[in-house]
C-alpha cells in the first residue's frame, strides 16, 4: 500500500510538472511565436548586443560620411519636408531623410546620436518580425530564435552596422520578413505592415524587386492581406521606378571590370567565406581555387535547402541574389581609383554582400535541424566555424574620436547666416551646417 501510494504522488508530480512546463510554453509562445512581452524583450536585448558591438558609436557618437553631409545638413538648412523630394545615388533614401528630420528635435550636440539610435531601431527590426507569430511559415521557432541570434552578430556586415547611412538594407530585410508573413490580426499590424512596406519601397529598389515576389507569394498562398501589401508595395517602387529611370546613366558612369574570375573572388571569396570567417578580402587574399570552392559549395547548400524548406525561404533566396545581380550593375562609391568590381574585391564587409551571406547562414542552419543525416554532420562543422566567425568579428571598427562637442560650441556662439564645416568620418568628408 505504502509503495503503491508512493508511485501514485510520484505521478502527480510529474503531471504537475508538465502541466507547469505547458503553461509556460504558452505563456512564452503564441501560435509558434513569442509573446508580446517577450518580442519586446527579444528586442531590447539584440540591441543590447548591437551596441555592445561598438560602444562608441553611442557613447561618443559622430556623423559618418551621407548622415552628416546630405541628410542631416539638408534637413538642418533647407528644413525637413524639402529634402524628402530629394533623390541620392539614383533613387529615393525615405527612411534616412525621416531619421534626419526626428534628429532635428534634439539639440545639435546630439544629433549624431539620434541618428545612430535610428540604425539601431532599424537594425534591432527584424528580431521581433521573426519572433512573432506572424513568421510562423518560415520555419519553427528555435529555429528563428537561432537565426536571430546569428543576424545579430552576423559577421562581415560592419559597413552597415547601426550607421545610419545603410540602414535601409535592414529595413529591407524587415519588409521581406513583413511581406511574406502570415497575415496581421490586428489593426496596429496592418499599419506596420504599411507603414515598413511603403518606407522600404521608398528607400531603395528593393521594393522593385520584391514586387514579382509578393505577387508569386499571394498567388500560391490565397492570403488577401498579401494583396494589399503588394498594393502598398507596388505604389512605392513606382515612385522609384520612375526616378530611377529618370536618372539612368547618372548613378555610376565609371567602367565596371566585370568577369566571372572577378564574380567568382567577390560571391565565393568576399561574400560566402566572409560569412563564415568576418570581415576581409577572402577573394584577394586566398587563392582563386579556394573562392571557387567557396562558391560552389555555398550554392550547393543554398539549392538543397531552396528544396526542402518552404515558400518564404525560396522567394527570399531569389530576393536575395537578385538585389546583389543589381548591385553588381551599378554599384556605388563616390570615388573609386579602380574599376568598381575590383574596388568591391579590395572592400571588406561591403553592403552588397549582406544578402547573400543572409541566404547562406538560413541555409547552414536549416540543414543542421532538418537536413539529411550526411547534410547535418558537414553543416554542423560550418556552424562551429560560424560561431569563431562571429567571435572573432563581434568588435566592430570604431570611428576616430572627432572634437564635434567643441565644434559645436563654436557654431552657437557665431552669427545667424555664418556658415561652418564640420569634419567628418571617414577623412575628407565635410558637413556645411548655416547658423539660424
Amino acid at each position: 500500500m505504502a509503495a503503491l501510494a508512493h508511485n501514485q504522488a510520484f505521478h502527480e508530480q510529474t503531471d504537475s510538472s508538465e502541466t507547469s512546463m505547458r503553461s509556460l510554453s504558452r505563456k512564452l509562445t503564441s501560435s509558434e511565436g513569442l509573446a508580446a512581452k517577450w518580442l519586446v524583450l527579444g528586442f531590447v536585448l539584440a540591441c543590447i548586443a548591437m551596441v555592445s558591438r561598438e560602444r562608441s558609436l553611442f557613447f561618443h557618437a559622430q556623423f559618418y560620411a551621407e548622415d552628416g553631409k546630405i541628410w542631416f545638413a539638408q534637413a538642418y538648412n533647407v528644413g525637413w519636408l524639402r529634402p524628402l523630394l530629394r533623390p541620392d545615388g539614383g533613387y529615393f533614401n525615405t527612411v534616412q531623410r525621416l531619421i534626419a528630420d526626428l534628429a532635428l528635435l534634439v539639440p545639435l550636440r546630439w544629433a549624431p546620436l539620434a541618428m545612430a539610435l535610428g540604425g539601431l531601431f532599424l537594425q534591432g527590426l527584424p528580431v521581433p518580425i521573426l519572433l512573432s507569430s506572424r513568421c510562423r511559415n518560415w520555419a519553427p521557432l528555435p529555429f528563428r530564435i537561432l537565426f536571430a541570434a546569428i543576424y545579430v552578430g552576423i559577421p562581415d556586415a560592419h559597413e552597415i552596422h547601426v550607421v545610419c547611412t545603410n540602414s535601409q538594407w535592414h529595413l529591407a530585410l524587415a519588409m521581406i520578413l513583413l511581406a511574406f508573413a502570415a497575415e496581421p490580426r490586428s489593426v496596429a499590424g496592418r499599419l506596420l505592415d504599411c507603414a515598413v512596406i511603403l518606407v522600404g519601397a521608398l528607400s531603395g529598389p528593393f521594393g522593385i524587386l520584391l514586387a514579382p515576389l509578393l505577387f508569386v507569394f499571394w498567388r500560391v498562398r490565397r492570403q488577401r492581406w498579401s494583396l494589399i501589401a503588394l498594393c502598398v508595395l507596388c505604389a512605392g517602387s513606382l515612385v522609384q521606378m520612375l526616378e530611377l529611370v529618370a536618372n539612368h546613366g547618372q548613378r555610376n558612369p565609371m567602367y565596371l571590370g566585370a568577369s566571372a574570375k572577378v564574380l567568382v573572388r567577390l560571391l565565393g571569396g568576399n561574400a560566402f567565406i566572409g560569412a563564415l570567417l568576418g570581415s576581409r578580402t577572402f577573394g584577394l587574399e586566398l587563392p582563386f581555387v579556394c573562392s571557387l570552392i567557396a562558391l560552389i559549395v555555398g550554392l550547393a547548400l543554398i539549392a538543397a535547402c531552396f528544396r526542402s524548406a518552404g515558400l518564404e525561404f525560396r522567394l527570399l533566396a531569389v530576393f536575395c541574389f537578385a538585389i546583389y545581380a543589381a548591385g553588381l550593375k551599378s554599384p556605388y562609391f563616390i570615388y573609386s581609383p579602380r574599376p568598381l568590381w575590383l574596388q568591391l574585391l579590395h572592400t571588406p564587409s561591403q553592403r552588397y554582400s549582406f544578402f547573400p551571406n543572409i541566404a547562406l547562414l538560413f541555409a547552414i542552419l536549416w540543414l543542421v535541424l532538418y537536413g539529411p543525416p550526411w547534410l547535418r554532420i558537414a553543416n554542423t562543422f560550418l556552424l562551429a566555424v560560424l560561431c569563431i566567425g562571429i567571435v572573432r568579428d563581434w568588435k566592430v571598427p570604431a570611428m576616430p574620436n572627432s572634437s564635434f562637442p567643441e565644434e559645436v560650441k563654436v557654431f552657437h556662439a557665431s552669427a545667424p547666416g555664418t556658415r561652418m564645416d564640420f569634419p567628418l568620418y571617414p577623412p575628407g568628408w565635410e558637413m556645411e551646417l548655416i547658423r539660424k
